[in-house]
């Protein structure tokens, strides 16, 4: 008995410390612990945190941790992961069913060191990592504690577990979706220990890429919108519009639906069912509109009836209305329209209306001229809408191009019933008012030009712009008249070219007289312009001679007063300057000295020089003295 006490309180004192060494494994800040409420139940705190974000606000933004349970045992050790993996799947046992001292009989086969080994102490599972060591059994005589190895299991499998424990490996790259207590859960990637009896994991289906565009889970939902594409989502009875983002869309909402496409989907599509390309024009979700108008044209909308046109935005983006009772009804064209009519659906008409119309009466519009004879006509008009809130008002989006070809025509037909055949068929040419002034400027004046200014000043009042209108095709339905109308035409032409030649010939002697007056003209301006420049050329070089001679006579005068001073303050200058006028005076005279004045002449020959040219000084001869 005492052998028997002495072996229960051991096993009270083992109990006691695997409970304060549980303690101690429990209070550690690891991604595991006990519920409390259920002995045997464990569950990771992140799943709980990701239960309670379920209850987020529709337009919370939510991250991926939040629905996402990351790993909290990736080390870069194999060895100290297998450790936390084994110390986090064993954190509940209390004896340990596995021994490093086999007993003979109970020793197991040696565990590969890239294995665990699994056993269960009354199916509570138990993970040992025995390092290539060779591990037994333990022993117990207690009849009711039931030990037994589950084998070993790959440390790399993607999942294995027993009696509610679990481990998880997600691979890089990829999702874990599992269930606990009916709530969907998704792990990262990494391992994962799972304390949990209601934990369920599909290994076929379990694993999803990360890459998907749309992972879905139950009430968890991850969606990437790529770029140039968009989404429709229901949250309710609320739609929205997802445009693309880098950052996932999550929602953890068991009212979440993605809205696909059928035909993407039939075809094979998947993953481009999911998504609408964002270059559409109109996109309509529940209540939201989503427009975008090209330059050149406004989206027409209705808002509770009342119509409001929307332009293409400055900013580039689409534009979005979120009412249910603002309605989108198309697009109208702001830019340059050409149509031909009648129209296609006019062509139409008049099938239903009459089966056995020819083809003339089908492809064109019949009138009547002044002297009865019918022809059909085929319009081009071109036209540009500068207030489309007025057209559409005044019209309808639909009622635009029959108004403006019911008027077109009404005015057609009122000018070609005012004409007769021929004026009609010669309404593409311009009349010349007066062909006896051919210098009268021709002004033209035609039935299409009537009928524009018509038409343009009615369409003026829509709010349309009249930019062209012209016959593209007028015929005569009678073959026989059209025939005597072509040879009429054949000789109008000649008339008309005979009359264009003479015009022209008039036009040519007129340029030539003009030319010849006006090189006539130039000629007799060219002389004018010589004689001119030669009078003005002597005119100036008699101003220059004369200005010469000023300037001579007066250098002359000044020299004259010099010398006449230098001769008074110099006498002898004035003696030597006389004396040199003298000798220059008797240069070539011959003198006669008489005998008589031979004396004089031999004494002193200067004197009687003097004496000769001042003969007032001289005295007076006798009368009786003569040579």
């Amino acid at each position: 008995m005492s052998s028997r006490r002495e072996t229960k309180n051991e096993k009270e004192k083992d109990t006691e410390k695997h409970r304060e060494k549980d303690r101690d494994r429990i209070s550690m800040k690891d991604s595991i612990t006990i519920d409390e409420d259920d002995i045997g139940d464990f569950e990771i705190l992140p799943e709980k945190k990701a239960q309670s974000n379920a209850k987020k606000v529709l337009n919370s933004a939510m991250k991926i941790e939040d629905v996402v349970i990351a790993s909290s045992m990736i080390v870069h050790s194999a060895d100290e992961q297998s450790d936390r993996i084994c110390e986090a799947f064993n954190v509940d046992v209390k004896d340990s069913c596995f021994t490093y001292n086999p007993a003979p009989g109970r020793a197991l086969h040696r565990v590969p060191r890239e294995c665990y080994l699994l056993g269960h102490r009354n199916q509570v599972t138990e993970m040992a990592d025995p390092k290539g060591r060779r591990c037994a059994l333990s022993f117990n005589a207690d009849p009711t504690v039931i030990i037994r190895s589950l084998g070993t299991v790959d440390k790399n499998s993607s999942y294995f577990g027993h009696f509610g424990k679990h481990v998880l490996n997600v691979p890089a790259g990829y999702f874990g979706k599992a269930v606990s207590k009916n709530n969907p859960v998704l792990f990262g990637e990494g391992p994962h220990v799972i304390l949990d009896s209601t934990f369920r994991f599909d290994v076929k289906t379990g694993f999803v890429s990360q890459l998907e565009p749309y992972i879905s889970h139950s009430t968890i939902h991850i969606l990437r919108v790529p770029s140039g594409k968009l989404a429709k989502i229901w949250i309710g009875s609320v739609p929205r519009i997802f445009e693309s983002s880098p950052e996932p869309y999550i929602f953890n909402d068991p009212q979440f639906r993605l809205v696909t496409r059928d035909d993407k989907a039939a075809s094979g599509d998947k993953a481009g069912s999911y998504f609408y390309s964002a270059l559409e024009r109109y996109i309509e979700h529940g209540s939201i509109k989503r427009i975008i108008p090209h330059t050149g044209e406004v989206a027409i909308t209705y808002n509770n009836g009342i119509l409001d046109i929307r332009l293409p935005t400055k900013d580039g983006r689409p534009i979005t209305i979120d009412s249910s009772t603002h309605n989108f009804d198309g697009f109208i064209s702001t830019s340059l329209q050409t149509h031909l009519f009648p129209s296609e659906e006019t062509k139409a008409q008049v099938i239903k209306d009459n089966a056995r119309a020819s083809p003339d009466e089908r492809n064109m519009k019949i009138f009547q001229t002044r002297d009865s004879l019918r022809v059909g006509v085929v319009l081009v008009v071109a036209f540009k809408i500068t207030d489309p809130e007025i057209a559409l008002t005044k019209l309808g989006k639909e009622g635009i191009l029959p108004h403006i070809e019911n008027i077109a025509f009404a005015d057609m037909g009122k000018a070609i019933q005012a004409n007769s055949a021929q004026e009609v068929l010669f309404s593409s040419q311009s009349k010349i008012s007066s062909p006896s002034d051919p210098l009268h400027d021709p002004t033209p004046l035609t039935i299409q030009d009537s009928v524009r200014k018509h038409l343009a000043r009615d369409l003026e009042e829509y709010g349309i712009e009249l930019s062209r209108l012209n016959i593209e095709t007028l015929k005569v339905l009678d073959e026989e008249i059209a025939k005597k109308l072509s040879g009429q035409s054949v000789t109008s032409a000649e008339f008309t070219t005979k009359q264009a030649t003479l015009v022209k010939e008039y036009d040519i002697k007129t340029t030539e007289a003009r030319l010849k007056a006006d090189t006539e003209n130039i000629a007799v301006q060219q002389r004018n312009q010589a004689m001119l420049a030669e009078a003005q050329a002597k005119l100036e070089k008699a101003k220059r001679e004369a200005d010469a001679l000023l300037i001579s006579s007066e250098a002359a005068r000044k020299a004259a007063e010099f010398q006449g001073e230098l001769f008074t303050k110099f006498p002898m200058l004035y003696e030597l300057e006389m004396a040199k006028i003298k000798a220059a005076a008797l240069k070539n005279c011959t003198i006669y000295i008489t005998p008589q004045d031979m004396g004089n002449f031999l004494s002193s020959p200067l004197a009687m020089f003097t004496a000769m040219n001042n003969p007032h000084q001289q005295q007076k001869p006798d009368a009786n003295n003569k040579f």
